[in-house]
């Protein structure tokens, strides 16, 4: 069994856990360093070749083989340590509750859900440790109701067990879950979902918006949704510090505007959303844990680099 057909699998989370028991905090990441080193040396896997293109478009389109190379290790290494570090955590929370730390925009952003009961749309870039992020926010009272993928692999079921299991409601992606999004805002949760994932069949894109400057088939359903329910929107995200410690950030309140073009409509309001997504992107390139190619049209342009 290759690496990707491992992870795919609730063995991978199962095998997780157990090491999250079992090692030391120190062992762990040792491990995790090793483990990232093997996965980066296959340079042809598609897994690296992934990570190098759309690394190659979040740092500017200008790193030539050998930094791409680096960069792609760099990343591998980040996923692997946060991997860790959320089975640990999440077997230790008393540990992880210490490390948490807010900006001053993220204290306005999770008050304003918590205390002000303000209906709100958390849109999250998968930088750094996602999982450790979310179960954060649950450990500091902010109720999530997410919106998660909707054809979850085995893994993605167990996944979607351990975060029900620290208080986070997951719903895959559907239509029941869209009409029980808009009743758990009424009851006081905040929405979340990832937005950099690409859609599975990007031929099958309604809408494309730009990112970094290239037509991305990401999601943009939560544009509509904010509109529909009067919801705000906030790009959030956690990351690990040198120190140990976990920083969570969030952008400025986004207000989505009504026009009579729907296709308008939607790319106005994702561009607003997007445009601090890319800003923290940009500042967390190698802890940005996107494995999925988000510009196709990529691979081939650098294909004398990959």
């Amino acid at each position: 069994m290759g690496i990707k057909e491992f992870v795919q699998e609730s063995a991978a989370i199962k095998a997780g856990l157990w090491a999250g028991k079992t090692f030391s905090l120190h062992a762990l990441r040792s491990l995790a360093r090793f483990i990232a080193k093997v996965i980066s040396a296959r340079q042809s896997s598609n897994l690296v070749r992934t990570i190098k293109a759309n690394q190659w478009v979040v740092t500017g389109e200008r790193l030539n083989k050998a930094e791409l190379q680096e960069q792609a290790q760099r990343v591998l290494t980040s996923q692997t340590i946060s991997l860790a570090e959320y089975y640990y955590y999440y077997q230790h929370p008393e540990e992880g509750r210490n490390l948490i730390r807010l900006t001053p925009a993220a204290e306005r952003a999770f008050d304003g859900i918590r205390d002000q009961k303000i209906p709100t749309f958390i849109l999250g870039p998968h930088i750094g440790n996602f999982d450790f992020f979310m179960m954060a926010l649950s450990w500091i009272n902010v109720p999530l109701y997410v919106l998660a993928y909707p054809n979850p692999s085995n893994a993605y079921k167990e996944q979607n067990k351990l975060r029900e299991a620290v208080g986070i409601t997951v719903n895959p992606i559907s239509f029941s879950a869209f009409r029980g999004a808009k009743k758990a805002l009424k009851e006081g949760y905040a929405l979340a979902t990832g937005i950099d994932r690409p859609l599975d069949n990007p031929e099958d894109s309604k809408y494309k918006p730009v990112f970094f400057g290239r037509p991305a088939a990401i999601p943009t359903f939560y544009a509509r949704l904010c509109l529909e329910t009067g919801a705000i929107a906030h790009v959030a995200c956690g990351s690990r510090q040198e120190d140990g410690t976990f920083i969570i950030d969030a952008s400025p309140p986004i207000i989505m505007e009504a026009r009579d073009d729907l296709m308008e409509e939607n790319l106005v309001n994702v561009a607003k959303v997007l445009e601090p997504t890319e800003a923290f992107i940009r500042k967390h390139a190698s802890d940005w844990s996107m494995f999925y190619p988000v510009w196709p049209e990529v691979q081939p342009l650098i294909k004398n680099i990959l």
